[in-house]
């Protein structure tokens, strides 16, 4: 990701995140000033436990590293700010303490010559880009050269992540289907640089999207997102492709 874009970006979403509080005022009602909805969605704060997953990554707004798979589990809190007829907003805040993600790394290069297939191993690093063309030339003798092929392997990275900052509005409150769109900011700290080596430890995250939350009981309801998440370090670090993706999120919450 170019820091250049990231800047004015990251701002962006801030000053959204503080106009949706400032309109709410903050104004949360007390407990029994709720207003009630059906099966009791209306309801000021609740607990969930989420998961997230990505098959792969590319390049969506801003970040350039490709096949990308994360998968993440974690816990999410939730707090009435306001709520209306038709539009509620909460607060929401998430943490991930399981953050994984799986990078594409060359392990080895490999040419042919008479039919035979030479491989040459090495120490698997990781990279921001899956190439299948020829990534330079073999010679063979006699003054000829064959292409030569980079192998690709996979490798994991733990990591944990939170998201302090983050709003979600819903539409139709009352109803037992609920439309809504979520807003989170927050980072990820991983035991080494990711998504590639000189990149950097401490990234920050940013997700949005829709998604719809059916309400399965009094105090239960399941919501299921697809969302865009972007995890970069800001130019902080030596490299910066940046994540780019596109995110199924599950969660199951109980309301209070």
């Amino acid at each position: 990701m170019r820091t250049a874009a990231f800047v004015p970006l990251q701002a962006a979403l801030v000053s959204i995140f503080a106009a949706l509080v400032s309109l709410a005022g903050w104004g949360a009602p007390a407990r029994g000033q709720a207003v009630d909805g059906a099966g009791g969605v209306g309801r000021v704060q609740s607990y969930g436990f989420s998961t997230s997953y990505s098959k792969t990554s590319s390049h969506i707004l801003i970040g350039d590293a490709e096949q990308r798979r994360i998968w993440t589990l974690g816990v999410e809190y939730t707090h009435l700010l306001h709520q209306g007829q038709r539009f509620r907003l909460d607060y929401e805040g998430s943490l991930m303490p399981l953050f994984e993600e799986t990078d594409p790394t060359v392990t080895g290069t490999i040419f042919t010559n008479g039919g035979q297939s030479i491989i040459t191993p090495q120490t698997p690093v990781r990279v921001v880009a899956v190439t299948h063309g020829p990534v330079g030339s073999a010679p063979i003798g006699g003054g000829l050269s064959v292409p030569l092929y980079a192998l690709f392997g996979r490798q994991d990275t733990y990591a944990a992540a939170c998201a302090p900052l983050g709003a979600r509005i819903s539409a139709l409150p009352r109803r037992r289907v609920q439309p809504s769109m979520a807003l989170d900011l927050g980072f990820v700290v991983s035991a080494r640089d990711i998504p590639v080596d000189e990149a950097d430890r401490f990234n920050y995250m940013f997700s949005l999207g829709p998604g719809v939350q059916f309400v399965t009981g009094p105090q239960a309801s399941v919501r299921v997102e697809y969302i865009y998440r972007h995890v970069s370090n800001a130019g902080q670090g030596s490299q910066n492709p940046g994540v780019d993706q596109g995110v199924f999120r599950v969660t199951m919450s109980r309301r209070w």
